[in-house]
């Protein structure tokens, strides 16, 4: 971890001092000289770290020696970044002239001094010669130079064979059964060899699966020949193929050429039905893997198969794998017979019965891993008294020295594989409480105020691809998707990594418990500490004394009680005083029912390192001072549901504004049209650009302009955005300015009309203005979801309705006035759609079912699908919602061919005068959901037990409720 912040450090120091230079910023005298010292000295260290963090693990002494490294390098890193800050304000006061904020001036007027102070020269000299002394201390341990800048770390790595004792697996029946039938099947229409993979984190079991799938009876008899190869790190390619050809032959290779020795596995395999197992596989390289594969693709008989073991999903990939399979924990049950069997082996009945019910708690945190189990259980064999298995249920798994050298050992073999960068996002991961749910933007982003991923406008991206890598080598578990299923939006991580994680961020990340009755320990207190997440436990809680010393913070998260409101407030002003190096602050109201925070203080201005502030759920702050427009280097400002928030100045290079549900927020004016870089966006409300009220200047017939042209700023806007307010926009020119179309990054979008006088009607056609404004408001092509609620003009379909071919999801609510539905069915891929509170819609036919024109199609428009064009409307439709129309009575079935064929979920709620349903839609193979609620008349005629009418044509259907009583369920 150290190598990656010595060259964040290494890549910051030049980056400054370009901007430097760039703005003609004076230095003091000296100041130069020392800076470039800073950056001679970081680079002689940096040849070293390789051998460094290797030895670390080993030698107690290194790991000091790169601890004091790493902290230097945070202070160097902070001093650099004030310097930036002071750099990146001057360059706001001279861009921006002509609009100065008062609170930045004075401050800009001295920024000359600011820089080329005394006190910033003297920080620079005292950091030198810190750094200056660790360099010359490394020379006391012969460390291994690396002028290749090759940062690969080799801990050693075990070797595996193919003998396994069967009697002493547990837990893995189903998935020995699972990989010896895809063995024995045959290869089908699969060209070449088929290879199936083995995939899971670190001490899962793989090794172990492979292993007694390899020594099956039914694999004994199937294969002609089976061969075991422990790959391993490095991929040589020499080396594993005199490894396979001895395996064939029984005799040593003496051959000295590659090619020689594959022309011998040739000549081996032919005409041979065979098994090869490459055990523990980690090169991504493909080049690496393609003579090989040719030379037994090529001699292999029909029927010949390759098993993979890897902890790598990439590295299935590369190798061409046809199966993959990824193997899980053990069950509860199962990992503590694993456990019961180390621990207890040679104990007595009466003993194992005496420490049963703590050996199933220490099981339980093993978490279904079989290497922890086995880990803890030989641990535990050799004591007998309960208080030494209580002292190991106590424990964190990190604290324990036989954990960190036994249990730790094969992610340590997954963590030295990551590259430098990676690592550090990794182990922060350790801020998390344990079993978490951890959402990926959210990890995204603060790896980004840690500055992780670099400080250029690609940050997002390569966070994405950082995300993807530690998921692909199983460092993450229990993956979510979003409703679409198209990407990954939280994840875990597995207990025992976890732990992992908090071992190598032992002396930087604690979490310290306040009652408010005790004293609290000063144990977790470290001169290194970095990262602190303080939990008030109840209202007479207060925030650690000692918390107020620990100033090189850089993130701080507070969870607080829901009644620990005026603890909060009073300690905030003197925490903002003293943790300056803060890039993390996390002060959001976990419980949503109290208010934690009733006012920011202004001294949340002298936090100008800030880059992530969350507030979220502080129901009772009303404002944000104007100071925090000052935090130039802030990334992300969650303001979620902070109803009562009002308007505020956004700081100049935000990225990520999460303001969902901000109620009270009726403007968006203040200082966002100049927050260009904005990437999120949740809520955007239109207000008037000079002030007043909006609806109230259109009834008088006032010339009257909204900000809604604001949006047009925003180029890198993506995600989620939902837009409030839009019946208040007169003018079709201003939503033309918003340049919605090019906001290629969007993928869900809501455009609310009327949001602050619903209900309330102004003169007749007041409303005619809000379809040329849809119009207007075009999405990018590649929208996926889209809500349009509050429409009080007549029915609107958009022509660029159509030309969304990515659209999947659709919501309409809320249109009072819309007599009829739009042709919905045009949508090419439309796969959710629901329809609630059209109140005055009597009738749902052909214009929403489908209707042929006279040359038999269903649409000129040349975006529309095939599928539109051969009769088929709603090609791709498969849950259906109608809620609370009620004014519905018919519903037609339309005239084309071909409706909903993929339709398997129908919900009907709150239609109270709807007849009945469409006896086409009901009769359809694919309908698998029925669910009717407060539809009076449709219970009756659908009602079960003979007594409903047309009870016949829904009884084929899987899955019936009707009011909330499952009639039938799964069939029955």
């Amino acid at each position: 971890m150290a190598e990656a912040i010595v060259s964040a450090v290494f890549e910051r120091l030049t980056s400054i001092s370009l901007q430097v230079a760039e703005n003609g910023v004076r230095l003091v005298v000296g100041v130069n000289e020392e800076v470039k010292k800073i950056g001679t000295t970081l680079c002689t260290i940096r040849a070293v770290l390789a051998d460094a963090e290797k030895r670390q693990v080993k030698e107690q002494a290194v790991k000091f020696w790169l601890d004091r490294l790493q902290n230097v390098a945070y202070d160097i890193e902070d001093l650099l970044d004030e310097w930036s800050t002071a750099v990146i304000r001057s360059k706001i006061e001279e861009s921006q002239s002509s609009f100065r904020l008062s609170s930045l001036q004075p401050f800009a007027n001295s920024i000359p001094r600011l820089v080329g102070r005394r006190g910033i020269a003297t920080k620079i000299k005292e950091l030198s010669e810190s750094l200056q002394v660790i360099a010359k201390e490394k020379d006391d341990f012969a460390f291994i130079v690396n002028l290749s800048r090759n940062d690969d770390i080799e801990p050693e790595r075990p070797k595996t064979t193919y003998f396994v004792d069967a009697s002493e697996i547990r837990g893995r029946d189903q998935d020995k059964n699972t990989i010896i039938s895809m063995l024995l099947s045959e290869n089908g229409q699969e060209r070449g060899i088929p290879i199936i993979s083995i995939l899971g984190m670190g001490g899962i079991g793989k090794t172990t699966l492979a292993q007694i799938v390899y020594n099956d009876r039914e694999v004994n008899a199937y294969f002609q020949k089976k061969l075991w190869v422990c790959v391993s790190d490095p991929f040589d390619e020499m080396r594993i193929a005199k490894a396979i050809l001895e395996a064939l032959t029984g005799i040593p290779s003496g051959l000295g050429e590659l090619n020689t020795v594959l022309v011998k596995i040739h000549e081996s395999i032919e005409g041979k039905k065979f098994l090869l197992v490459l055990d523990d596989v980690w090169t991504e390289d493909e080049r690496k893997w393609q003579s090989l594969k040719c030379c037994l693709k090529s001699g292999a008989s029909p029927g010949s198969k390759i098993l993979v073991t890897t902890r790598k999903e990439n590295v299935a990939t590369v190798m061409g794998c046809t199966r993959l399979f990824h193997l899980g924990k053990l069950s509860e049950e199962e990992c503590w017979s694993l456990f019961s069997q180390v621990a207890f082996s040679g104990w007595n009945h009466g003993a194992r019965q005496i420490l049963a019910d703590i050996g199933k708690k220490i099981a339980d945190k093993c978490n279904g891993l079989p290497l922890a189990a086995k880990t803890l259980g030989g641990l535990l064999r050799l004591k007998k008294s309960r208080e030494q298995w209580q002292r190991i249920l106590d424990s964190n798994m990190w604290e324990l020295d036989e954990a960190e050298t036994g249990l730790f050992s094969p992610l340590l073999l997954s963590y030295y594989d990551l590259p430098a960068p990676l690592r550090q996002c990794f182990s922060y991961c350790a801020i998390f409480p344990k079993g978490c749910k951890i959402e990926k933007d959210l990890l995204i982003r603060l790896w980004m105020a840690q500055g992780f991923l670099g400080d250029g406008n690609g940050m997002e991206i390569v966070g994405e691809e950082y995300f993807d890598n530690l998921a692909m080598r199983s460092f993450f578990q229990e993956f979510e998707t979003d409703e679409n299923d198209d990407g990954i939006i939280r994840c875990k991580m597995h207990d025992i990594v976890h732990d992992f994680a908090q071992l190598l961020r032992k002396r930087e990340c604690y979490v310290v418990a306040s009652n408010g009755i005790e004293e609290q320990r000063a144990e977790w207190y470290h001169e290194s500490a970095r990262h602190l997440r303080v939990i008030l436990d109840n209202e007479q809680a207060v925030i650690p004394s000692l918390l107020y010393n620990a100033k090189k913070l850089r993130s701080l998260l507070v969870d607080s009680c829901p009644s620990n409101s005026s603890t909060l407030n009073v300690s905030l002003p003197r925490l903002f005083d003293e943790l300056t190096c803060l890039r993390m602050l996390d002060l959001s109201n976990k419980f949503r029912r109290q208010t934690s925070i009733t006012e920011l203080p202004c001294q949340i201005g002298k936090l100008i390192h800030l880059r992530y502030l969350s507030l979220e759920g502080n129901k009772g702050l009303k404002q944000l001072p104007t100071t925090l427009s000052d935090l130039c280097n802030l990334q992300t400002l969650n303001i979620r549901l902070c109803s009562s928030i009002q308007g505020f100045k956004v700081p100049i290079n935000l990225r990520h504004l999460q303001n969902a549900e901000t109620y009270g927020c009726t403007s968006m004016t203040f200082g966002l049209k100049r927050s260009t870089l904005l990437q999120t966006l949740e809520e955007f409300v239109v207000g008037n650009l000079f002030g007043g009220d909006l609806r109230k200047i259109f009834i008088g017939r006032e010339v009257g302009r909204s900000n809604l042209g604001y949006l047009g700023n925003f180029a890198h806007l993506r995600g989620n955005l939902k837009i409030i307010g839009l019946g208040d926009v007169s003018r079709r020119s201003e939503a033309e300015e918003a340049g919605l179309w090019k906001k290629t990054g969007l993928r869900n979008l809501t455009l609310s009309f009327n949001f602050k006088y619903k209900g309330n009607r102004v003169l007749e056609g007041a409303y005619a203005h809000e379809s040329s404004v849809l119009e207007a408001l075009q999405p990018p092509p590649y929208l996926e979801s889209l809500n349009i609620n509050r429409m009080n003009g007549p029915t609107a379909f958009p022509s660029w309705m159509v030309s969304l071919t990515m659209l999947k999801r659709v919501r309409l609510w809320a249109c009072f006035n819309w007599k009829t539905l739009p042709p919905m069915w045009k949508l090419p891929v439309l796969e959710h759609l629901e329809i609630w509170e059209m109140k005055n819609v009597k009738e749902v036919g052909q214009e929403f079912m489908g209707a042929e024109t006279e040359k038999g199609q269903a649409s000129s428009s040349s975006s529309s699908s095939s599928s539109v064009n051969n009769n088929i409307a709603f090609p791709c439709l498969k849950h259906l919602k109608f809620q609370s129309m009620d004014g519905w009575q018919e519903w037609y079935y339309g005239h084309l061919l071909t409706t909903m064929p993929l339709l398997c979920s129908l919900k009907i709620n709150s239609c109270l005068m709807l007849k009945s349903l469409p006896r086409h839609l009901l009769q359809k193979t694919t309908l698998q959901v029925l669910d009717i609620f407060n539809c009076p008349i449709l219970t009756e005629r659908y009602s079960r037990n003979g007594t409903g009418e047309d009870w016949h044509y829904i009884s084929h259907i899987p899955t019936i409720t009707i009011d909330g009583e499952d009639v039938k369920r799964d069939g029955n």
